[in-house]
């Protein structure tokens, strides 16, 4: 045995790999093979796509899961060879290599790149037995699969972790909890489980989704530094190998299996404002108005869980909030949706419609002897609704018209890991039954998948209600295949400088997992904030595809005037910098909702074969134009920034830099060091009123000219709605290209949607000297230039058009 096997497996585990498998033969793309009592299978679901099952003890093939959402693959075309004891299973681009003595398998593409590949000795297997015949009693076997770890790989994703980016030495636990104030990066498990990995070796891309939703651990090279393992308390092992090579590759492959993020209506990407609890309703009304007379751009106010009379979910406090409907219609007037938060716990009353009707339809998770499960939550003694069954999602989703009615714009699940209060910060014990659909589980089977399921109910409950409106679901909770219901917010974070700068790689992993609409409570959740912290969490939260300012009951307030000047000034720039940043931050939105891309990003993504950006986590990408590079340290004004490969401007001053570059920015409170790629039309609203209405003109096009081409798609429609599935959008093409000229090419516009506004406007710093301008070839002279900043407004039309821009006196 070598010094790398020694440590695996563990003493007294009991770990038996599976040993020579014999063919029971091919059904398409599929594979099927036994190992003594156990059935494998090896599928190609698509060219750069497997899928490997694994089913002890003579239990029957089954591949159902929450988080799978496309089932059906086109066919595609597959060879399959057989030769002294082995097998492949090959696509166009990718081969999976399955030696039968023992049964071993790995996965390799053209180039010879070889990749999740099992490890020769371990290979996959199981610890323990499970006896299926003695039904939910049984205990269950551990599923483990050992992999070796190439030279050089590294990994990330993980979902919601704490830590840094990379999580290479790293033992991940997935198992959602809500975790103890101020968690810390020794806390191993948070809120949302994502059992996904990405992993880079030099600049090649793959992924892993270890499918089990049980409680899962990975080793990523921690125990041995050449091996991983992939293990489960329970379940089959099914797991999903995603070839890549690039990270664009893995993650569009594994959004089309577990789903994309959905459309949002276009309001949730305002600027958004929470605390625990905006207590009655002069309390919503005195912030809402403080935002206007202030000139700080917010368009949605979360109601806590003090809007509900009692805690009871569904309901309303009429002593706090007597007229609830007549508020969200004025407050609707004045520019702002309204979100309010439901919890899983339906309070044990009598006199409660929701508790006595889901008692009598036996809707709730019930104790191992068949009683109706209670714990404690904020109403007091609760029951808890058994989402894994469709009727019980169902009876859920149609719950939601008392909020909607009252004009609720957007839902929010909390507490759905689910958080329960005896003992303190506990959740249900693995012997609760959930019913289900008549094929009852264990708690301990279904656990992570808890939060999503609610989510679920909400998102699909809010479709057949309000069948025109782009549901908006916010959850705390979920597993693997969550974006598709609802967004994510990481939690309860803490009023700590260590919070920010965690949020920055957090966000980054989530992305890499799939759930690329998540955000982080700016200014921190738990304990006091300061103007210093809560100015520099506001200029990275902007940035962030959720942006929300959200605080705890007992804490100061941390909206953006509490702390004075200069926090509130820097406060309203950055807020109203995002609000311009909505035309970008929607076409990126639109981008992740069609093809899985993260919409904010680590350099990695755009830049694998770039060793130096495997490393920063500290900095980010929003999109491909701009590069953010946040200060997360107090009373600092300066830090370092990578900039990869390509020409880019700072934002702030203009100045040029040419990559790959370590530079030191000079980064005072309001400019946070953010740098706009060079060729790269960056798309800006126009700035908001202080009535919080959305002026329609002008479009602006920043581009910072330089050597070389750039592009941009801008999407656009309605904003909320479903027109865009059948062709109501507007995509158009913008290219930038600089030599002895620049020459800006606006494509025709694609698809339906016509926008209202009237005006585009072309906005070009470092422009000196202009010799002149033509547009399709003919001369125009109606632009400015403001030092050396070129203006040229366009009227928007749906045609093709090409500007031309000389340099030097000649036009």
């Amino acid at each position: 045995m070598t010094e790398a096997h020694s440590k695996w497996p563990r003493a007294g585990d009991g770990y038996e790999p599976l040993g020579t498998a014999e063919i029971l033969g091919r059904n398409g793309a599929t594979l099927r093979l036994k190992v003594g009592a156990t059935t494998v299978e090896i599928a190609a679901l698509a060219e750069d796509l497997f899928r490997v099952g694994a089913f002890p003890h003579g239990k029957s093939v089954e591949y159902d899961s929450e988080a799978v959402a496309k089932t059906a693959w086109d066919p595609i075309e597959v060879s399959v060879a057989e030769q002294a004891g082995n097998l492949s299973l090959s696509t166009s681009k990718a081969t999976a290599r399955i030696s039968l003595n023992p049964l071993r398998i790995r996965f390799s593409d053209p180039s010879g790149r070889v990749f999740a590949a099992d490890d020769e000795r371990l290979g996959m297997g199981f610890a323990g037995r499970d006896e299926p015949a003695i039904g939910l009693c049984a205990p269950e076997a551990v599923v483990r699969v050992y992999k070796r770890r190439g030279r050089g790989e590294r990994y990330f994703g993980c979902g919601e972790r704490t830590g840094g980016l990379e999580k290479t030495g790293s033992r991940p636990l997935f198992w959602n909890i809500d975790p103890p104030a101020g968690h810390a990066p020794s806390f191993n498990n948070l809120y949302v489980s994502i059992p996904f990995v990405f992993s880079l070796q030099e600049g090649a891309a793959h992924g892993l989704l270890f499918d089990n939703t049980h409680r899962a651990v990975f080793d990523l090279a921690r125990t041995n530094a050449d091996l991983s393992c992939f293990e489960a308390t329970g379940g089959n092992l099914i797991y999903y190998v995603f070839c890549g090579p690039t990270p664009r590759a893995v993650l569009a492959r594994y959004t089309e299996l577990t789903g994309r993020i959905p459309m949002p209506p276009l309001w949730a990407l305002g600027n958004q404002q929470s605390r625990w609890s905006y207590r009655d309703e002069p309390h919503v009304r005195r912030v809402a108005r403080e935002f206007r007379d202030r000139d700080i751009p917010c368009d949605v106010i979360h109601l806590d869980i003090d809007y509900m009379d009692g805690y009871r979910v569904f309901t309303w406090d009429r002593d706090r909030f007597p007229n609830p409907k007549t508020l969200i219609s004025e407050l609707r007037k004045d520019g702002f949706r309204v979100v309010a938060i439901v919890d899983p716990g339906v309070k044990v009353d009598e006199d409660y419609p929701v508790y006595t009707e889901g008692r009598d339809k036996d809707f709730y998770c019930q104790t191992f002897e068949g009683e109706e499960y209670r714990n404690t939550v904020w109403p007091g003694l609760c029951a808890f609704p058994d989402f894994t069954g469709r009727r019980v999602r169902e009876w859920w989703g149609r719950h939601h018209a008392a909020l909607l009615d009252a004009g609720v714009a957007g839902i929010w699940c909390d507490m759905n890991e689910p958080a329960l209060g005896i003992p303190e910060r506990a959740t249900m014990p693995p012997d609760v039954v959930h019913p289900g659909d008549g094929k009852p589980r264990l708690h301990r089977q279904v656990h992570n998948l808890y939060g999503t399921l609610m989510a679920r109910a909400a998102h699909e409950g809010i479709r057949r209600l309000r069948p025109q409106s782009r549901p908006f679901v916010l959850t705390r909770s979920g597993y693997a295949g969550v974006q598709r219901h609802a967004l994510l917010w990481t939690g309860d974070n803490s009023s700590w400088w260590e919070h920010l700068a965690m949020a920055l790689p957090q966000l980054q992993n989530l992305g890499l997992s799939g759930a690329a609409w998540a955000g982080v409570d700016i200014g921190g959740f738990y304990d006091d904030c300061n103007g210093e912290l809560l100015a520099r969490f506001t200029e990275f939260g902007v940035f962030q595809p959720f942006c929300r300012n959200h605080s705890a009951k007992g804490t100061i307030p941390q909206e953006p005037w509490a702390f004075g000047e200069p926090c509130q000034s820097v406060c309203r720039k950055m807020i109203q910098l995002r609000m311009r940043l909505i035309p970008y931050l929607y076409t990126l939105f639109e981008e992740c909702h069609r093809t899985g891309a993260p919409i904010l990003r680590p350099l990695l993504f755009e830049y694998p074969d770039d060793p130096t950006s495997d490393a920063m986590d500290d900095q980010f990408l929003l999109g491909s134009a701009l590069l953010v590079a946040p200060v997360t340290r107090p009373g600092v004004e300066y830090r370092y920034v990578y900039l990869p490969a390509g020409t880019w401007f700072h934002y702030w001053t203009g100045e040029r830099f040419d990559g790959p570059a370590h530079i030191l920015a000079h980064a005072p409170l309001g400019q946070p060091a953010l740098y706009v790629k060079a060729n790269t039309p960056l798309p800006l609203g126009p700035s908001m009123s202080h009535t919080g209405e959305r002026p329609i003109d002008p479009l602006t096009l920043l581009i910072y000219p330089a050597e070389g081409r750039g592009e941009f798609a801008l999407y656009e429609d309605a904003g909320d709605g479903f027109g865009y599935r059948k062709g109501a959008y507007a995509r158009r093409s913008i290219s930038c290209e600089t030599g002895d000229g620049v020459t800006i090419r606006l494509g025709a516009r694609e698809g339906t949607f016509v926008p209202e506004r009237r005006e585009i406007r072309l906005e070009l710093p470092g422009m000196p000297s202009i010799g002149g301008v033509k547009i399709n070839g003919e001369t125009f002279d109606r632009y400015r230039s403001d030092g050396d900043r070129l203006v040229l407004r366009l009227s928007e039309q749906a045609g093709a058009a090409t500007v031309e821009v000389c340099f030097g006196s000649a036009g």
